[in-house]
């Protein structure tokens, strides 16, 4: 998201969970995500491929999800979208500090 941010364009309903790793009773662990917040946020698609993996198509969009400024947002989190979850790739605060942009990525195996 380039330029100034306006607090009307955080618009959408955004939530972060982490995961959790719970003890599954045979010496290994099972994935669970636990919710932390819910936030507003400004969210934008940026770019678009289909890499293939294991002789699969898969497309990944990247996107630019602006909140307000958090600091203990971490990247082995995830966003969840209108049903969608990304994986945080990166945490890019601005330079005022008033604002914090997440590039994420949707598509990939969640």
């Amino acid at each position: 998201m380039s330029g100034q941010v306006g607090i009307g364009r955080l618009r959408e309903r955004i939530a972060f969970e982490r995961p959790a790793i719970g003890d599954d009773g045979a010496g290994g662990g099972t994935l669970s995500w636990v919710p932390v917040a819910e936030v507003f946020a400004a969210v934008e698609a940026e770019t678009g491929k289909e890499p293939v993996e294991a002789d699969v198509r898969e497309a990944q969009v990247m996107w630019c999800i602006t909140i307000r400024a958090r600091d203990d947002i971490s990247a082995d989190w995830r966003v969840l979208w209108r049903g969608r979850a990304f994986d945080i790739l990166a945490i890019l605060p601005e330079a005022r500090r008033a604002y914090v942009t997440l590039i994420a990525r949707s598509g990939a195996a969640q």
